[in-house]
């Protein structure tokens, strides 16, 4: 199992503003490295994808830096400023880059200068993730049309939010894009979405990810990773593989 959503954060990711709250007050500490491996060990995860929580160069910098010598990382989602100079980032040690399409206005990603940032950031092979609400998934149609070659991650379903028909009608509207990539992670993994998911876009286009620290608001690593393997059951072996290890593997260019 590759565990294709996890975020690791120091003191200063820990103080921000969207761990503010009661609700997220046992998350708001220092995740490292050694805490997720110890509780791994015995979930079957054979290596993590390390994602940025935080939209900062800085904080990227830090996670490539940690996370360059430890063999159960297979991969880092760092961020870089598409509506700037991404073209100038520093991509070095990264596997993709992610935005927070959520904390934007509705439409950022059609915005004139955002769109030329992607068809830069396009030419450098990574995939592009996006943190994205259900308002935005007619946007990552378009970018996923607009560029064919560019792997596109989609975080937690794209906010499935109940499973609702308008969601619905967005994810079928994705099936025909082969390039955009949906992680089975968050709060809306319930089987009315995976099955919607699963028609739409198939298990060769899911990857299965336990967003720790934050999945521990609701269980235990353990608990969230067996029950999203238990969602899997009606797939074959070699679906439940994609979905476990393959897509994952596929998408950020991962060594097996």
């Amino acid at each position: 199992m590759i565990d294709s959503h996890v975020h690791l954060w120091g003191a200063e990711v820990a103080a921000a503003p969207w761990l503010a709250g009661a609700r997220t007050a046992p998350i708001r500490r220092p995740a490292a490295l050694g805490e997720y491996a110890a509780a791994a060990a015995s979930c079957g995860v054979d290596g993590a994808v390390v994602v940025t929580a935080e939209q900062s160069a800085a904080e990227t910098a830090r996670l490539v830096a940690a996370c360059a010598r430890e063999p159960l990382v297979r991969g880092v989602v760092g961020w870089a400023d598409l509506a700037g100079d991404v073209g100038a980032a520093d991509l070095t040690g990264l596997a993709g880059i992610r935005h927070s399409v959520i904390s934007e206005e509705s439409g950022w990603l059609r915005r004139r200068h955002v769109r030329a940032g992607i068809a830069r950031y396009a030419r450098s092979g990574l995939a592009l993730e996006l943190l994205v609400a259900a308002r935005d998934l007619g946007d990552v149609l378009a970018c996923a049309a607009d560029h064919p070659s560019l792997v596109i991650v989609v975080d937690h379903l794209g906010d499935p939010d109940g499973a609702g028909p308008p969601w619905q009608d967005r994810m079928r509207a994705l099936a025909p894009h082969p390039n955009v990539r949906m992680k089975l992670s968050g709060d809306g993994v319930l089987p009315a979405a995976l099955d919607v998911a699963l028609h739409a876009v198939g298990p060769g286009r899911l990857m299965i990810g336990s967003d720790w620290p934050v999945s521990t608001l609701r269980a235990p690593l353990h608990a969230e990773l067996g029950a999203l393997v238990a969602l899997l059951g009606p797939l074959s072996d070699t679906e439940r593989a994609q979905v476990l290890a393959g897509t994952a593997a596929d998408s950020y260019g991962l060594i097996a």
